[in-house]
Order: structure tokens, then C-alpha cells, then sequence
């Protein structure tokens, strides 16, 4: 009975060991994404350059109750991955629900060009399937907006 209750024990701090060793390595490769885009963001916010930005995507940001600097987090979102963007939306000042409205838009338009060319490589418009994923990241953000979260 003692042999059995041990080879549980056993099996289940392998378990714990195997999970911590995978959610380490998970938050390693995280890390190296989502690292860099905040630096990168905090060096714009620290020069002219993130203002400038937020100046210049102001007006259609402002149609989806976002202020202009969340343009980067976007943009980088669209760019790089979905992790990068939120990332890049860690150091902008937001509410709830600005992060909200930017996480959704995020969430649907994240890695566009290297899924583009993944589904245009199957054979489908890649024009089509990107302009279709940014505008409904717009659509989706402005409804959410609309509707007061």
C-alpha cells in the first residue's frame, strides 16, 4: 500500500515539474515578443515621436474611442503578433475600456500580413482576406465603442 501511495506521489510532482518546466519556457518565448515591444513603445513615449504618431491616427482612432498613440500598439499588433500588440498596449496610458476596444481589434487583426500570405498560398485573395480582417477590427471596435463599455 505504501509503494502505491509513493509512485502517486511520484507521478504527481512529475506532473507539477513538467508544468512548471512548460510555463516557464512559455513565458521565456512570451517574454522575448512582448519585452522588446514595450521598450520600443517607452523610447517613442520618451522622445516626440509617440505624440507624433497619436497626432497623425487621431482622427480615425477618435471614431473608435481610442486616442491616436493606440495606433502603435495596433499597428504592431498587425506586424508582428498578437503579443507584440498587447505588449506595445501595456505602456499607453488606457481605461478599460480603451484596452478592451484595442485587445479586440488586436485579437482580429493580429500577424495580418504572415496569415495573409498563408491563405493566399491556399489559394484565396490575400487583398480581400486582409482588407476583411482590418475592417473588422474597425467594425468590431466601433460597436463595442457605440454600445458605451
Amino acid at each position: 500500500m505504501a509503494d502505491e501511495q509513493r509512485k502517486k506521489e511520484y507521478a504527481a510532482l512529475a506532473i507539477i515539474k513538467t508544468g512548471l518546466y512548460k510555463g516557464i519556457g512559455l513565458v521565456l518565448r512570451l517574454a522575448k515578443v512582448i519585452v522588446p515591444a514595450i521598450i520600443f513603445v517607452s523610447i517613442l513615449q520618451t522622445t516626440t515621436i509617440l505624440n507624433t504618431i497619436g497626432q497623425l491616427f487621431a482622427p480615425i482612432m477618435q471614431m473608435v474611442g481610442l486616442p491616436g498613440e493606440a495606433a502603435i500598439a495596433f499597428i504592431i499588433g498587425i506586424f508582428a503578433s498578437i503579443y507584440a500588440g498587447i505588449g506595445a498596449m501595456i505602456v499607453l496610458p488606457l481605461s478599460r475600456g480603451e484596452v478592451t476596444i484595442l485587445s479586440t481589434m488586436i485579437a482580429i487583426c493580429h500577424s495580418a500580413f504572415m496569415e495573409t500570405a498563408v491563405v493566399t498560398e491556399a489559394g484565396a485573395s490575400g487583398t480581400l482576406v486582409f482588407c476583411m480582417r482590418f475592417i473588422g477590427a474597425f467594425l468590431a471596435a466601433w460597436l463595442i465603442h457605440v454600445s458605451g463599455i
